[in-house]
């Protein structure tokens, strides 16, 4: 890991994103008291969509009452 200052760093920005991305390596830039890190980003998947009625229930109000009860007897029932 490089430590530069802002005005070492300014001339071959370039370069160094290039060794970034190659190695890895993230790149320490100092100004003053205060530091940046120029690191590389990896974008996240995207969440699938979920086709319609996924999350539909197909259960009747006996079994919501069931379930609730078992959760109030639940002893990890937060408070």
């Amino acid at each position: 890991m490089d430590y530069l200052t802002v005005t070492s760093a300014k001339p071959k920005l370039g370069r160094l994103m290039d060794r970034v991305l190659k190695k890895g390596e993230p790149v320490i830039i100092r100004r003053g008291k205060r530091f940046v890190q120029l690191s590389e980003y990896v974008v996240p998947e995207a969440i699938p969509q979920r086709p319609v009625g996924y999350f539909a229930a197909e259960e009747t109000p006996a079994e919501y009452e069931r379930a609730n009860r078992l959760a109030a007897l639940s002893p990890d029932r937060p408070e």
